[in-house]
């Protein structure tokens, strides 16, 4: 059973992803998704102590889908890149009322393959602020010198000079028939990449923004 063992992964002190890696090394044919694996580590740390299904008899449909939506929202916030199909699967629900859950109800859309809300809250958008003050005061605790982003330059840009780049020659040769399609293997791409690769591109920041001091301001090719 394999709540039971992510139970036990959960309780050894593992992260999710720990888990995951450890199921699909045991189980490489059969290992449960990532969805389920983030879900069940998102009920135990909401004190859940049981790996059996909830009651379902008798219980309102309000409640019901209340519950349902709410679920859904834990694994969201567990795994922002879940896809559709996974969230069906793991809830137990049709792909039109996950995709109803995740649009109508929690208010949602899909942004560079992650689940984002489509509006800020007050509280959302004051934590915002809390944390820019934050960052500023230790920045200037630190010394650190703030150098303004240019406008129109790419070449400083490490989504424009590092990360789509690479991006686009993983892409090429390869061909589509859908929208879905690219979407599905664009995610497989940037799920493929550990932090090092990220931390890679930014520091190449440090270079490009030398010598666009050198060249007083202008193009950096390479």
């Amino acid at each position: 059973e394999y709540r039971i063992l992510i139970k036990h992964c959960f309780l050894m002190g593992k992260t999710s992803e720990q888990s995951l890696k450890w199921l699909q090394k045991c189980y490489p044919t059969s290992a449960p998704s990532r969805t389920t694996v983030y879900r069940w580590f998102s009920e135990f740390k909401m004190d859940r102590t049981s790996t059996e299904d909830a009651p379902r008899s008798g219980r309102p449909k309000e409640v019901t889908n209340a519950e349902i939506a709410k679920q859904v929202y834990r694994i969201v916030l567990s795994d922002r890149k879940v896809k559709l199909r996974e969230l069906t699967e793991a809830v137990g629900i049709s792909k039109e009322w996950a995709g109803y859950i995740l649009h109508d109800v929690l208010e949602m859309k899909k942004l560079s393959a992650r689940w984002v809300p489509r509006l800020l809250t007050i509280d959302q958008k004051q934590q915002r602020v809390d944390d820019s003050t934050v960052a500023m005061i230790k920045l200037d605790q630190l010394r650190f010198e703030l150098v303004a982003h240019p406008s129109y330059s790419p070449d400083l840009a490490p989504s424009n000079y590092y990360l789509f780049p690479n991006l686009k020659r993983w892409l090429q040769g390869k061909r589509f028939t859908s929208n879905e399609e690219v979407i599905a293997e664009t995610e497989a791409y940037f799920e493929g990449l550990d932090v090092s690769y990220y931390r890679k591109g930014i520091e190449m920041l440090e270079n490009r923004y030398t010598k666009c001091i050198a060249l007083e301001g202008n193009y950096v090719e390479e």
